[in-house]
């Protein structure tokens, strides 16, 4: 845990999903490692909304997982490669296509630019080797930070940007339906904690 330093995980944490769930992202098979999320600020940003509502009741609400993307709480999706000859351009090209959608799904389609920002902190210098780990952390005012393997490839301050990415993860038509409910079912246990 202590790698994921661009978000603030100091006290009460945060979880990963106990098991390696595989990602389909148009035919690209990632490892889904974890999502991470500080439990304060689940806590502190939706605890009154939601704090009475029991866990099964917070998993079948919609509105949960909307606030959970567009309130300001900082969250980390990291991804480790597990196919062993993958290129960046591959990745590149499969976040073109996934975070493009999903970009023009909730802001309509003149989003290009935004898009082309995004895509093209995964340039050809980065070699993405079996085992390399891409994070992409919302960090505080809604700034999304990609890291390759370590590295800060970049930021980009965008509301619009972050929520696509999680909505990837936990949105109505997320890549992987049992990570969604692991990842929920952590989620509402924060408010309870």
């Amino acid at each position: 845990m202590a790698q994921l330093n661009h978000v603030n995980f100091a006290s009460a944490l945060q979880f990963e999903i106990d098991w390696t769930v595989f990602s389909h992202i148009h035919g690209l098979i990632l490892t889904f490692v974890g999502v991470y999320a500080d439990h304060n600020d689940v806590k502190n940003l939706l605890g009154e909304k939601y704090g009475k509502l029991s866990i099964s009741e917070l998993k079948e609400n919609k509105e949960f997982n909307m606030d959970l993307m567009e309130n300001d709480i900082c969250m980390t999706v990291r991804l480790q490669i597990v196919y062993g000859r993958l290129s960046i351009r591959s990745v590149r090209s499969a976040f073109e296509e996934s975070v493009g959608n999903r970009l023009q799904k909730f802001g309509g389609s003149d989003n290009k630019e935004l898009l082309q920002r995004f895509t093209s902190l995964f340039t050809d210098e980065y070699k993405i080797p079996r085992g390399s780990v891409i994070e992409l952390s919302k960090e505080r005012g809604h700034v999304l930070r990609t890291t390759i393997n370590g590295k800060d490839v970049g930021s980009i301050q965008s509301k619009l940007l972050c929520h696509s990415i999680l909505d990837l993860y936990i949105g109505e038509e997320p890549f992987d339906e049992k990570a969604k409910a692991v990842i929920e079912q952590k989620l509402a246990s924060f408010l309870h904690s």
